[in-house]
């Protein structure tokens, strides 16, 4: 049952955050000799009884969901706030919903094995409202966009448009969250969000020779970078955008992307360095006792921890070399 305060929910996750895993185990694991050696590793930790319980290295994808289903559940028990919360789980369901579509126009019956159990929304929910007639048995925001796919596509069907569409949904609602509840951590951790997605999607674009028309179907709006930086932008030399974002609070992350992703033409680093960014900023401001913080920073710093388990045991079972492997490794939360 939900708790009546943040202070109960704080209480409960600075218990949980010692049992995170931290650098070091990180760092042996990115050395094991193998992926049954990782999984040892993960057996000395909180992990053990989900480690006992698979058969082979190949099924450690099924340690991984089960130990986020059960942070989603766990935090659905102790936060006060649901409509707050549920904000930080959007992105799984409209990424089933990006699935279920793409399938439904591209006939693509194998994206089915990308759908994620993370979501508010169960999965069955959301085939029965892309089903049904005026998509009435799903939320209403997503049900909007829904309709705006299809009418377009009744001239056209344009899968980037399936991704833009409902990516813009999805920030119209938690930004329609945000000033009804008017808080500020969330509004500011989004609006952080999103200025990082709009660099990124100007990165994507320059590389791609393209120019504003193209650039701004994709911009979500909401951040603190507005959209005429970025119309100014995209016309100007990479130099010149690490000018611009030089006394922002991207200065170094712009620095460090762009000249990276100069180098291996790839947005890899940059990507990393988002999530590096955002879980700071949560950690920065983690511990106000009698807000939503600490929750949020537990739940980022479990889906970090449970990104690079996933990294590892890719690495490991593909035969990557440790080096290799510890390229795309994020920082850790604690």
């Amino acid at each position: 049952m939900p708790q009546p305060s943040y202070t109960y929910g704080v209480a409960r996750v600075r218990v949980l955050e010692t049992k995170l895993l931290g650098r070091d185990r990180i760092e042996r694991m990115a050395d094991a000799p193998s992926a049954e050696d990782v999984l040892k590793i993960l057996a000395e930790t909180s992990y053990a009884p989900l480690v006992a319980e698979i058969g082979s290295p190949h099924d450690y994808e099924e340690i991984l969901i089960r130990e986020m289903k059960r942070v989603r559940d766990f935090i659905g028990e102790i936060s006060p706030d649901s409509d707050i919360m549920s904000l930080f789980f959007l992105k799984y369901d409209f990424h089933n919903l990006k699935v279920l579509l793409k399938n439904m126009y591209l006939s693509n019956e194998n994206d089915d094995l990308a759908l994620s159990e993370m979501g508010a929304i169960p999965i069955e929910v959301l085939k029965a409202g892309l089903e049904d007639e005026g998509h009435k048995a799903m939320p209403w925001f997503m049900a909007d966009a829904v309709r705006q796919i299809e009418d377009m596509f009744v001239i056209k069907i344009d899968p980037q448009k399936i991704d833009t569409v409902l990516d813009r949904a999805m920030y119209d609602y938690i930004f329609s969250v945000c000033r009804k509840t008017r808080n500020p951590f969330a509004t500011q951790y989004f609006r952080k969000q999103v200025d990082l997605i709009n660099l990124r999607s100007l990165l994507r674009a320059k590389r791609l020779g393209e120019n504003f028309d193209f650039l701004k179907d994709l911009l979500i709006p909401y951040g603190d970078l507005d959209i005429s930086y970025f119309a100014d932008a995209i016309e100007q030399a990479y130099e010149n955008i690490i000018s611009t974002l030089e006394y922002t609070p991207y200065g170094k992350l712009a620095a460090e992307g762009i000249q990276d992703f100069l180098r291996n033409g790839n947005l890899t680093a940059f990507e990393k360095m988002m999530d590096d960014y955002l879980m700071e900023y949560v950690r920065s401001v983690k511990h106000n006792p009698f807000g939503i913080e600490a929750i949020v920073g537990y739940l980022l710093g479990k889906e970090n921890e449970i990104k690079l388990i996933r990294i590892i045991m890719v690495g490991k079972l593909n035969n990557m070399p440790a080096e290799k492997i510890r390229e795309r490794l994020r920082d850790v939360y604690v």
